[in-house]
This record gives C-alpha cells, sequence and structure tokens, in this order.
C-alpha cells in the first residue's frame, strides 16, 4: 500500500492588487475526509478562505509570517474562494492537501508514447540508434474504442510500431505511432528541454563518446558534445528526424554489458512539472517509491548541452517503481531558471514528438475504480477489448498516464 500527500489544489502564489482585492476562485476533487490547508503567509494575515462555503482562515490582526496548517473535512467536489484585499505588500502561497493510501498493482513501464510524421524514416532512425527488437504493425490502423480512450471524438488513422534495445521485442519499448489523415495535428515536439510535460527518455551506453562518434558518422543530430553534469554524469542530447529529444548518458550500471559500443537501457523517462512537492506525491501514489537527488545548476558546457546560452537551474528528483517491479525511473525536473510555464499540449495525444507514458499493471478495472474514488478524472473511456484494456489519466500537469491491463470488468462468453 502506497501512502501519498496529495495536492488537491494549488499551489497559488497570493499577491496583492492594487485598487481592487485579488481573487482566485476554482473547484476540484478529492477523497471525502479529511485535509490540511496550508498557508505560507509573509504578511497577508488578512487574507479570507472560503472551502464549500465555509471560512476556514478567520482574520487575524497584524502581520503573521510562517505557515499556517488549517484541518479541512473535503468532499469529492470543493469548491475554494481565496480573496485577499487591495492593497500593497504582502505575499504568499497556499495548496490544500490530502493524504490517501492505494495499491494500483503498477509493476512495469510498458513504453513511452513517441509520434512521428513519417513512420518509414522513423524505423530507420531506431536502426540506426542501434534498436534490435520491432513489432510491426503493432496495433490496428483504426479503433473506436482506442480513438475514444485517447480523447479523439472521431475515429483515427494510424501507424503503430513498438520497438525495444532487446532482440526479441521487450518492454520498455518505444512506442512510435504515425497519425494519418484528417488524424494528423501538424504541431511539432517542444523546442526547449524546459517545457512542462515530456521533453526526452534517456538511454544508456558503456562508452558516450565511442558511441556519440558513430551516430555523428551517420548523421545524426546533436544538440552539443558530450558534456559533464555538475553530479559528474556524462551526458549528450541529440534529436529524431522531427526534432524530438533523447539524452544519452554514460552508463554507470556495469552488470549490464553489450557486445558493442550501443545501448543498454532506458535509464529514466523525463517529466518537467510546475511544482516538484505536487508530481513527487503525485508518483508516489501510483508506486514510485524509491527516490535520489537531481536538483542542479550551471553554465558553460552544461548549460549549452541543455541548448542554452545562460545558466540554467532546476530542482529534482528521480523516482523509481519499488519491489516487485522492474524498477522503472521518472525523472521529474521543476525548472528555475530559465523558466517556462507553457503546459504541455492538450488532448487528443497526436501532435509530434513525446507525449505520453504507459505502465502496465495487474488489474486494470480494479486500478480505475481506485482512481475515480481518489477524485482522478479519466480522460475516456477503457478501450481495447474486453478482455485487455487501457486508460489514460493526467498527471497534475497534464501530462498523459496511460494504465493497461487485464480487464475484471467483463464475462468471458
Amino acid at each position: 500500500m502506497n501512502e501519498a500527500n496529495l495536492t488537491r489544489f494549488g499551489p497559488i502564489t497570493l499577491a496583492r492588487e492594487k485598487g481592487k482585492p485579488a481573487v482566485w476562485s476554482n473547484t476540484f476533487k478529492a477523497s471525502s475526509g479529511p485535509a490540511r490547508l496550508v498557508l505560507r503567509d509573509n504578511g497577508i494575515s488578512d487574507v479570507r478562505i472560503l472551502v464549500n462555503g465555509h471560512t476556514v482562515v478567520p482574520p487575524m490582526d497584524g502581520a503573521a509570517n510562517g505557515e499556517r496548517v488549517i484541518a479541512l473535512e473535503l468532499a469529492k467536489t470543493n469548491t475554494i474562494t481565496v480573496t485577499l484585499p487591495a492593497g500593497t505588500g504582502g505575499s504568499g502561497s497556499l495548496r490544500v492537501t490530502q493524504v490517501v493510501q492505494a495499491d494500483l498493482g503498477i509493476v512495469q513501464q510498458g513504453y513511452f508514447g513517441l509520434n512521428t510524421s513519417d513512420m518509414e524514416r522513423q524505423r530507420a532512425f531506431y536502426d540506426t540508434l542501434g534498436f534490435r527488437g520491432e513489432i510491426y504493425p503493432a496495433g490496428p490502423e483504426t479503433s473506436t474504442t482506442f480513438a475514444r480512450s485517447l480523447g479523439f471524438a472521431d475515429d483515427y488513422l494510424i501507424h503503430v510500431a513498438l520497438t525495444s534495445l532487446q532482440e526479441t521485442p521487450t518492454p520498455p519499448f518505444v512506442d512510435t505511432v504515425q497519425f494519418r489523415g484528417d488524424s494528423y495535428r501538424d504541431e511539432p515536439p517542444y523546442g526547449r528541454l524546459n517545457h512542462r510535460g515530456m521533453a526526452y527518455a534517456t538511454y544508456a551506453t558503456n562508452d558516450l563518446d565511442g558511441y556519440v562518434t558513430d551516430l555523428r558518422d551517420k548523421g545524426v543530430t546533436f544538440v552539443s558534445a558530450p558534456a559533464t553534469a555538475p553530479n559528474g554524469q556524462r551526458f549528450v542530447f541529440l534529436k529524431d528526424p522531427d526534432g524530438a529529444y533523447l539524452q544519452l548518458v554514460e552508463n554507470t550500471d556495469r552488470t549490464i554489458t553489450t557486445p558493442t559500443r550501443g545501448l543498454v537501457r532506458l535509464a529514466n523517462t523525463n517529466m518537467n512539472v510546475a511544482d516538484l512537492e505536487r508530481s513527487r506525491e503525485f508518483y508516489r501514489l501510483l508506486g514510485f517509491t524509491g527516490s535520489s537527488p537531481g536538483s542542479m545548476a550551471g553554465g558553460g558546457a552544461f548549460a549549452a548541452a541543455h541548448g542554452f546560452d545562460d545558466e540554467i537551474a532546476f530542482d529534482g528528483v528521480d523516482v523509481s517503481l519499488g519491489e516487485g517491479t522492474d524498477g522503472a525511473t521518472l525523472q521529474l525536473r521543476q525548472w528555475t531558471r530559465p523558466y517556462d510555464d507553457a503546459p504541455p499540449y492538450p488532448p487528443p495525444v497526436n501532435h509530434l514528438g513525446i507525449d505520453r507514458i504507459n505502465f502496465y499493471l495487474k488489474d486494470l478495472t480494479a486500478a480505475v475504480r481506485t482512481m475515480n474514488d481518489l477524485g482522478f478524472e479519466q480522460l475516456g473511456p477503457i478501450g481495447g477489448p474486453p478482455e485487455f484494456g487501457i486508460v489514460f489519466f493526467f498527471d497534475p500537469d497534464g501530462i498523459k498516464v496511460q494504465l493497461a491491463g487485464p480487464r475484471t470488468d467483463h464475462v468471458a462468453g
């Protein structure tokens, strides 16, 4: 059972406006039960907060600098209104949190999804990178149930390939999709590595310099020469033919070997987030209980390798699935310099670049029921055949998280 302190509302930054009150109002989902409102207060003691029509922070005289925690009782659907009287001076932040417990039964990262404009060109690119396994075609060209689960109002037309490092196709895959005809959405991959959402995936190699030399000779485009991060990790970013990013790192797990200087494993999948605390707890709920620090800052070659001229900085943590799983790792990053508040692409999932992440679990029906009970709404209905399905949920930043597994809500006939 995993315990997570989910952010149900916020965080929002509180600042006064001259001449009129500043007002924030919203509706949010939760589980019925106890929660906490956390107010970080730097001279805004006159803030008024209503949750479900009830005042939860009474007026106070004078300035109260610090943190105030107020107990709440939430319903499944809640309303909040925050009012800060007009004036100057004072600031703060607010979030509503709720501790929940759940076991979703996630056992493995199935794949990350990457959309391309040209399937044959992309398949040749994976061959250049040294991917050895492929299932192609990997899915039906059109499927009404899959289309609805992906957020399409109409049916789609696609090509699909599942590609892996192992010669016998084995997860974690790259799930490459080419949307065709009216299903195609001509929007590019995220242009910079600090864009919120899934910006890249990271693969490890035992010979970074040699492998990069080989790929350059084959025409692969790199952002820079290999560089060294402040934590000592050697890395480089490359781009696929559509402009989507992949990161290569020097392999530190020498128990994994390969007869050639190629890729040996998927090291992690990146998630750029707006609030590290909020995202860390969401993925803890999904079973990512292991963690290691990932915050870094620097200029020079480190910044240039990320495509920036000036110093960059991000807060981060790498989180991994726990015991009884494949140990898949996510790289959570909250960029602070330079900051880009543009949200991820909205659904459906048909723009170019990396767009979604998939996890296999033990019982999809039970997991969907649990997520719904915890206040999470799915993007669409469960897609696929009666025995095995897929469904999408959104993480706190709107990143599309796909759950897949056997269904127990059908009757065999």
